[in-house]
């Protein structure tokens, strides 16, 4: 990632030793030591192998400064945190969900659980200001929550020359265009801020400045080490493997490697600056390579033991180490005051007081750190906030919970594309997009109108307004109305039979509880008007126009990890209802459905999962057009869709999923392979004997636009066919 000149490092290499052991006798004191950490994302974990060669060694650090991963290994151990303590720091985090900054989906309010289910992809469009994306892939919740957690003891340090090991990291001010080094006010947002790569991390807001990652103007801050009063500068830098043209040839190799020069050319005034350059060796490794902290770390621990010769001149005696290390001692912070209030900052007065007592269980108890957290992430599921951190605030002397709330800039409203292929019959592709556009506190606080849209093989309008009876209530009311045009297409195994064209409008309203962020329950009333017209084929069903209305309870549960790919959880949705108006129906029926997901893990990459279904109309056979159908990609792949239309059924699938590869998190989140048996039953069809049932066996990509699926189905009575789909999965 990073290159300098052989020549360059020669010389730095071999001419300031022989100066500083000159300058440098037993008889004089011992001169102040600082070291400068270099930024370079997982490659910057080897630093830890450097500190721990340092103290095992004697050497004592007076001076400490980093920039990106150089400032949290630096930042942590200028804490008083020993080498063998950030290291089992580091192992504990879980990297993949720090870099994925998605929310839990188990984490997030019902309704944005509703949002991920309709479209299912990564993709938000803000509209506060006219159309825009969010500041960076990753909004640094998680980021925020690990560095609030790790230096929650400083919170009252006003200067970083107080801590343990006087400490500064570096920034980029993006709206001056200068290097910011942070010394004082709050460690975490300091660190949080130098860390904040562009387009990866959201920058850090405060006070009408944005700060982003300091590498960008000084990734080896060996003058700031040097402005801080140290006699011998050791700048500690990350080396990387040959830049290879070919590495060129595409949008994010070029913008990468763009980064990497201008990174590159001030990292060699760093070099120059120092007086001693450790060098260590991760050519192997990039910014990315989490999941190899143990083959990085050990990295730093060699390169220092490679200067060992003049290094060796700064180690001090037993007892003057014992001496430093019970300076730095004096000076660590292992505890927080028990907090007696919450405050919130950051947000509007509405919502901090709803924040105050969802939270007010932490005054007058110690702070649990691991139950705030997952509150907090919690709390950031109603979708209004980027991050949610923490730390110790004091009012007439009383320790106090601080909250900081940092708001999405760009949304509400928000809208939230969507996309779906529908690839059962590849002679007769299906595309539709569209999306969904939410404005939240319409008409009153957590009041929501939302709209979706969809254009393509599908054309359709519906929009709902959310209203809860008081700001605090569960209790709702939600008016709809919605028109649609689509096709139903009915199939006799591959063969299409016939094309309808299905126009619908309707009106209905809703009254229901939201129980928690899992599960809800309505019921309601909707009337409309049907027209179903043919547009080839066979006259399987008349061409026709009805009113339509119909009485529902609806009952919906989530309990499942994903709305994607789920690896353990259950779901169940189920509805009762009463028809008093239906196609071709000669009279009112009842009617009841229920769907039941189950999905269990049974290694790290792989899970089992189970689902059922089954519909009922009691008897009742003159419905006109029927309610339930099977066939299709997701009920009967190897069927036509449609191909069994029917008042009765059960359906069953049991399934297995392997996880094959990780994406990078901008692309998506990873590669699946799939396979499955499914079996299901259709009620009163002549043409229809035994158990029709199939098995599939397909590739499912979690990609930024949504899950891809690419399989293959084998049935009985000849039913075969291959399929691609693009949208929901389960």
């Amino acid at each position: 990632m990073k290159t300098c000149s052989g020549l360059i490092l020669i010389v730095v290499l071999l001419l300031p030793g022989p100066c500083v052991l000159a300058q440098f006798s037993p008889t004089r004191p011992r001169p102040k030591i600082g070291i400068a950490l270099e930024g370079g994302g997982a490659k910057g974990l080897a630093h830890i192998g450097v500190l721990e060669w340092f103290e095992e060694h004697r050497i004592p650090i007076d001076y400490i400064a980093g920039t990106s991963m150089g400032g949290l290994v630096g930042g942590l151990y200028a804490t008083g945190r020993r080498p063998d303590e950030i290291r089992e720091l580091i192992r504990e985090i879980d990297w993949d969900k720090v870099l994925a900054g998605r929310t839990p989906y188990l984490d997030l309010d019902f309704r944005r659980k509703e949002d991920l289910r309709a479209n299912p992809n990564g993709l938000v469009v803000g509209l506060r200001h006219g159309p825009q994306l969010p500041s960076g892939l990753n909004s640094g919740h998680e980021v925020s929550l690990i560095l609030d957690r790790y230096v929650l003891p400083y919170s009252g340090t006003n200067t970083f020359d107080d801590l343990p090991i006087p400490f500064r990291c570096v920034g980029t001010d993006l709206v001056s265009g200068k290097q910011v080094v942070f010394k004082e006010g709050s460690l975490a947002e300091a660190l949080r801020s130098t860390m904040s790569l562009p387009g990866i991390f959201s920058p850090v807001k405060q006070d009408g400045t944005v700060y982003a990652d300091g590498g960008l103007l000084n990734d080896l801050p060996t003058d700031v080490v040097k402005q801080m009063g140290a006699d011998i500068v050791i700048a500690v830098h990350l080396s990387s493997a040959p830049v290879n043209p070919r590495d060129f040839h595409s949008l994010l190799g070029v913008a990468g490697r763009s980064i990497d020069v201008m990174i590159g050319a001030n990292e060699l005034r760093g070099i120059e600056l120092a007086d001693i350059l450790i060098t260590i060796e991760t050519a192997g490794f990039t910014t990315l390579d989490f999941k190899k902290t143990e083959e990085i770390m050990p990295k730093g621990y060699t390169a220092a033991r490679g200067k060992e010769k003049i290094l060796s001149e700064f180690s001090v005696s037993e007892e003057a180490w014992q001496q430093v290390i019970a300076r730095r001692e004096a000076k660590r912070v292992n505890s927080v005051g028990t907090p007696q209030f919450v405050e919130v900052r950051g947000t509007s007065a509405i919502m901090a007081r709803d924040i105050q007592k969802e939270l007010s269980g932490y005054v007058g108890r110690p702070i649990d750190t691991a139950k705030l957290e997952r509150d907090l992430t919690r709390l950031k599921g109603v979708g209004r906030f980027d991050r949610l951190g923490y730390t110790i605030t004091n009012h007439d002397g009383q320790p106090g919970l601080l909250i900081l709330a940092d708001e999405k800039d760009y949304a509400p409203p928000v809208f939230k594309p969507g996309f779906e292929v529908n690839g059962s019959d590849p002679k007769s592709v299906q595309f539709s997009m569209g999306g969904r556009l939410t404005f939240q506190d319409a008409g009153g606080y957590r009041s929501e109108l939302r709209s979706d849209l969809s254009f393509g093989s599908v054309y359709a309008i519906r929009s709902e307004y959310y209203h809860p009876l008081t700001s605090s209530s569960r209790w709702f009311i939600a008016p709809r109305a919605g028109a649609s045009s689509s096709s139903f297409n009915i199939y006799s195994r591959n063969t299409l039979l016939a094309e309808y064209r299905m126009n619908r409008a309707d009106v209905g309203a809703d009254f229901g509880y939201a129980f928690d962020r899992f599960s809800e329950l309505r019921l309601g009333y909707e009337v409309g008007y049907l027209n179903a017209s043919r547009r080839i084929g066979s006259p399987l069903l008349p061409s026709q126009s009805a009113r339509t209305g119909a009485s529902t309870l609806r009952f919906v549960m989530d309990r499942l990890d994903s709305p994607v790919i789920p690896r353990r959880g259950i779901g169940l949705e189920w509805r009762a209802q009463w028809v008093d108006a239906n196609l071709g129906a000669r009279s009112g029926f009842p009617l009841s459905e229920a769907t039941f997901q189950a999905f269990q893990p049974i290694s790290d990459p792989a899970s089992i999962y189970l689902l059922a279904a089954g519909g009922t109309t009691f008897g009742h056979n003159q419905t006109g057009l029927p309610p339930f159908s099977l066939g299709g990609p997701s009920r009967l792949a190897a069927y036509g869709i449609n191909e069994f239309l029917t008042n009765q059924y059960f359906y069953f699938r049991a399934g297995y999923l392997h996880r094959l590869a990780r994406l990078p998190p901008f692309l998506g989140n990873a590669i699946h392979i799939s396979g499955l048996y499914e079996v299901g039953k259709a009620y009163n069809l002549s043409n229809v004997t035994g158990l029709p049932n199939d098995g599939a066996v397909g590739l499912v990509v979690e990609t930024v636009l949504g899950p891809a699926f690419v399989g293959a189905s084998v049935g009985d009575s000849a039913h075969r066919k291959w399929f691609f789909q693009l949208g929901k999965i389960f």
